[in-house]
């Protein structure tokens, strides 16, 4: 397991039902208890399928809520993640499963030889990633509840300091920032392909106090670039 997985997961235990993840188009919420549920949960469905420690796991997908259950599962299995910038460079890294929303994923699968595709979203011939969540045997008490231990240590992303009382809109092009930002405990607003304009509107719509952008860019408190 990473150390940035076992923070998230550290994180995650003293913050329960606070929002983790919210996906800025569409709504779609995660909260720090639901996180870390299903990424125990998958990784034991990841090893009952056959991942042993180190084994190269591709995962392939554009951020979002499912992003960092994806990428924590496989570190808590004992998987490396390998996500290259071009799908085509999967065929040499000895990946055997893979984790992805991309169109076509049976078709890439056969073509770099992965005998396992999972995906969050509906797509031909991929095996459902909830199908993990039951793959392990019964499921996992629950934690007992932790006494307040004060707030998540602070983290840097690119020079600023994020806290768990941060609101951090973080574009698809930087997808390093989730965790640094998922454990120092702050709301990340997930922003797809943003224009100025709709990293406004999603500025005021969630009260961001933070913006991280390609280039890297980071805006402190949130003042849009034109």
């Amino acid at each position: 397991m990473t150390g940035w997985t076992q923070a998230i997961l550290a994180t995650a235990a003293a913050l329960g039902p606070r929002a983790a993840v919210t996906e800025a188009a569409g709504g779609a919420s995660l909260s720090y208890g639901e996180l870390a549920r299903t990424v125990r949960q998958a990784a034991r469905g990841l090893r009952k399928r056959g991942l042993r420690p180190g084994d190269p796991v591709a995962v392939l997908m554009r951020g979002g809520c499912h992003y960092p259950v994806a990428v924590h599962a496989v570190a808590a299995a004992g998987g490396t993640v390998v996500s290259p910038a071009d799908p085509a460079g999967l065929a040499g890294l000895g990946a055997r499963i893979m984790i992805t929303d991309l169109p076509g994923a049976d078709a890439l699968a056969q073509e770099v030889d992965i005998r396992q595709v999972y995906s969050f979203a509906d797509l031909p011939g991929v095996a459902s990633f909830h199908g993990l969540l039951g793959a392990g045997g019964p499921p996992e008490p629950a934690p007992p509840a932790r006494a307040p231990t004060g707030a998540p240590a602070s983290r840097t992303v690119a020079g600023v300091r994020v806290s768990s009382g941060d609101v951090v809109l973080v574009t698809v092009a930087d997808r390093r920032a989730y965790d640094p930002v998922l454990a120092a405990g702050a709301h990340l607003i997930a922003v797809c392909e943003p224009s100025p304009a709709g990293l406004r509107e999603a500025a005021a719509r969630f009260g961001a106090t933070l913006v991280i952008d390609a280039g890297p860019r980071v805006d402190r408190p949130f003042t849009p670039h034109p």
